[in-house]
């Protein structure tokens, strides 16, 4: 059994390694050959899953021990960590092709080298003006899209930082540039991995959980794939809590500020710390974080900055509308009464439904135990998804993680039927199918319940 067990490693290795290469080389409107290659990727994942929980249940060495002195005496945790990030370095070179975004990125990167405050202008004016100091300033613009082209950027500080170093280190290629996000993105990968264990000891969880994560597909396909820097968000805060257990304070309050400052979604968990901290050292540790926040602005700040900023992020709660749940109900229900298209209420009125869930989940339950914790933390990004007037699929990479410590496994499920909403894509028109849309999130929302209701959990465990 241990060598067929070694073999069937190899060969699912393998065999990811040529659907991921052939997955990247696909066309985004080709949508049913991605969704056959992410069905067989999911199917390559669930046998790595099969092989490692047998494994542990037949105490097999299914790799060579010394495989395991780095990981905790499991060689086959060493081994699918060193398989994982092989599969991630396969795709170095690969052109994001469900994505455009990474040309925002590239665009903003040299804007920052450059010395232009990159939050003051939008693309279309730079190029406007003949502007000749962004590398292949015609082909990035042309090919970011009108949404991004028309806007001004959104991407926090941190995130800025991580285009200008990336665009420096790759200087006027754009596949090099690439290359330099995508190897930064690995690496908070490899750093999710390595928290991700220690968080997992730390619970006395079976460590291999952490795969659940790093070796989904979503994953490596949203974040080394396409370059969507959730994943450093995620390692970020990530990091965060498992500070935040070893009651090392200040560290968690500042991994937190970065990740705040990589991405703003975050900001959505401190009202959990409410009841995990007392007052005192809550209140010291928003400080730090709002240090952090500030700090990472100061070097952008300007009479314009806020106004200009605030109108960016603005624009997805009023404006854009992708793959919601609620929302579409909403809107269906706003047609009908109304005549037209409600999302300029509804974009200011389900945030405000979300954050009192949010305020409900963080002062209803007893954030003090670590399990509860990783809990809270799952059910309030699931809050602010189902609220949401779009849901791009790697907005559910912080929920994926964090469920991963947790006894929820609707996220794997929605990990997977995240991909119907690239049928949007199969149209040049850019057309949702709402039905495909509708049977996502049934069954997403009834792995849901299942989770919460089948599985036996006690009401204690959600209401004090």
């Amino acid at each position: 059994m241990e060598r067929r067990l070694t073999n069937s490693l190899g060969l699912l290795t393998i065999t990811s390694i040529v659907l991921y290469t052939y997955f990247l080389n696909t066309q985004r409107s080709d949508f049913f050959t991605i969704l056959a290659v992410y069905s067989l990727l999911f199917a390559c994942f669930y046998g790595f899953i099969y092989v490692v929980k047998l494994s542990y249940s037949k105490q097999i060495d299914v790799l060579p021990s010394s495989w395991g002195k780095w990981f905790y005496g499991k060689p086959i945790i060493g081994g699918l960590f060193i398989a994982g990030l092989v599969i991630r370095l396969m795709l170095l070179q690969y052109t994001p092709n469900l994505s455009q975004d990474f040309f925002r990125f590239i665009w903003d990167g040299h804007q920052l080298l450059n010395g232009f405050n990159p939050y003051l202008y939008i693309p279309d004016e730079v190029i406007a003006s003949n502007a000749s100091h962004i590398p292949n300033a015609d082909f990035l613009h042309a090919s970011m899209g009108s949404l991004s082209s028309g806007h001004f950027t959104n991407y926090p500080p941190l995130n800025q930082l991580f285009f200008a170093i990336a665009s420096f280190l790759g200087g006027d290629s754009i596949l090099a540039s690439v290359v330099w996000m995508r190897i930064i993105i690995i690496l908070a990968d490899v750093g999710v991995f390595i928290y991700g264990i220690r968080l997992l000891r730390l619970l006395g969880k079976p460590l291999w959980l952490v795969l659940l994560y790093y070796l989904n597909p979503f994953v490596i396909l949203e974040l080394t794939g396409n370059l969507h820097w959730e994943g450093v968000m995620a390692f970020l805060l990530l990091a965060s809590i498992y500070y935040l257990f070893k009651y090392s304070n200040f560290k968690s309050a500042v991994f937190m500020g970065y990740a705040i400052v990589l991405k703003l979604l975050p900001l959505i968990t401190l009202p959990l710390l409410l009841r995990r901290l007392w007052f005192k050292k809550v209140l010291i540790y928003y400080i730090v974080v709002l240090a952090v926040i500030i700090l990472a602005f100061a070097s952008f700040m300007s009479t314009d900055l806020m106004e200009k900023y605030a109108s960016s992020v603005g624009l997805w709660f009023g404006n854009f509308e992708f793959n919601a749940s609620i929302y579409y109900v909403v809107r269906a229900i706003g047609f009908e009464i109304t005549g037209y298209n409600i999302i300029g209420v509804a974009g200011k009125v389900l945030p405000l439904i979300s954050a009192v869930i949010i305020v409900v989940i963080s002062l209803s339950r007893k954030q003090n135990q670590p399990e509860i914790l990783l809990e809270s933390i799952v059910l309030v990004f699931f809050t602010y998804l189902m609220f949401s007037t779009t849901v791009h699929p790697w907005y559910l990479v912080l929920p994926l993680l964090f469920s991963v410590f947790t006894q929820y496994r609707f996220m794997l499920v929605w990990s997977f039927m995240i991909i119907l909403s690239y049928y949007a894509y199969s149209h040049p028109e850019f057309h949702e199918n709402l039905w495909l849309v509708a049977l996502q999130y049934l069954i997403v929302v009834g792995v849901f319940f299942w989770d919460m209701l089948l599985q036996k959990r006690s009401l204690k465990t959600i209401i004090v």
